[in-house]
């Protein structure tokens, strides 16, 4: 009786083994099955880079090339609009500096890199005083190559500048977008001042603690332009280049934010100025060049409609007297400026 038992768990016990080697083999070939399914040419990856070694824990933005927003996540369609700055595509390097997106559709798109120090905890979340510009990629196209070293994507700090900013605010929302682009027309006209050009080569960004950050990584040789934004119920927007410095290193003095506070600048640049009296010399108004209707009660959606029209079209040239012309964009800040000053 006790040697068929010992029998029997033997059998038992080969069998649990077989079963076992069968499981392993079976999830052995699943795993692989599921890696052969990533689309490597709609994956992109590369390395964050420094010093020659890969960074870990680098947040790593995914954004469009054409308009140079950020992309959602879930969607990689463009971002609306700031208040989903945490629904944005972001990956962390893993321990080698290696980061991934998959499944990514058709399209071109730029890759930027920085961080912070300490941990990460969302683009719009204030992390302290200093960042490190980490690098970026232009015009990354997918389908990606199938050759494997044509395909990654190789980051590497973009320069060795520091430059440190103070724009003296009582609290720790401000924040500042840093480009290697200048803005294409004047703060007052807000967030869309900036411009696709300035978005599509968009290289850092900070929620700023008190007014300030210090960026490190900044090119060495060509200018840079930051710009800031201080929401508010009448919200403040300033812009600021900062020349390279043969130093390595450059302090910024407070720029004044356009904005209708008390201490807000609300007088326009020269070459606004300048329209301005080109316009009062013809008696031009703005609204009858751009067709803007007279905001009232009665008109407030037809005027939100114009408006919204002419902010996707600021670059379009409007003909004036004497052979001479002006941009939507510029006209619109002219006469922002106007209303302001009142």
């Amino acid at each position: 009786m006790t040697e068929r038992f010992i029998k029997t768990c033997r059998q038992s016990v080969r069998a649990f083994h077989i079963a076992s080697l069968i499981v392993v083999s079976l999830i052995s070939q699943q795993v692989a099955a599921d890696e052969r399914a990533v689309d490597a040419t709609h994956t992109i990856s590369g390395w964050v880079m420094e010093l020659r070694s890969g960074t870990p824990d680098v947040p790593v933005c995914l954004c469009d090339a054409e308009s140079g927003l950020p992309l959602y996540k879930e969607t990689y369609k463009p971002l609306t609009g700031l208040s989903q700055l945490d629904q944005i595509a972001v990956v962390l390097t893993d321990s080698k500096g290696e980061f991934r997106f998959e499944k990514v559709p058709d399209g071109r798109y730029r890759v930027v890199a920085q961080k912070w120090i300490g941990p990460f905890k969302g683009i719009a979340e204030p992390h302290g005083t200093v960042i490190q510009l980490m690098g970026f990629a232009n015009d990354v196209v997918v389908p990606r190559p199938v050759e494997s070293e044509k395909s990654q994507v190789v980051l590497t700090p973009p320069g060795k500048g520091i430059v440190s900013f103070d724009q003296d605010v009582p609290n720790s929302d401000t924040m500042m977008f840093l480009s290697t682009a200048p803005p294409e027309f004047d703060p007052i006209l807000g967030l869309e001042a900036m411009g696709a050009s300035y978005r599509q080569h968009i290289i850092g960004i900070n929620r700023m603690p008190l007014g300030l950050t210090t960026v490190v990584g900044v090119p060495d040789r060509k200018p840079i332009y930051a710009f800031f934004f201080a929401p508010d119920n009448s919200p403040g927007f300033a812009t600021l280049k900062v020349p390279p410095s043969p130093l390595g290193f450059r302090r910024m003095a407070p720029e004044t934010f356009v904005a209708g506070w008390s201490n807000g600048r609300r007088t326009p640049p020269p070459e606004l100025a300048e329209l301005t009296r080109f316009l009062d010399s013809h008696s031009l108004s703005v609204s009858q060049l751009l067709n803007i209707p007279p905001l009232s009660n009665a008109t407030f959606k037809e005027y939100g409609k114009r408006m919204e029209e002419l902010m996707r079209d600021l670059s379009r040239k409007v003909e004036l007297p004497e052979g001479k012309s002006a941009r939507v964009g510029d006209l619109l800040a002219a006469e922002s400026y106007r209303l302001v000053k009142k």
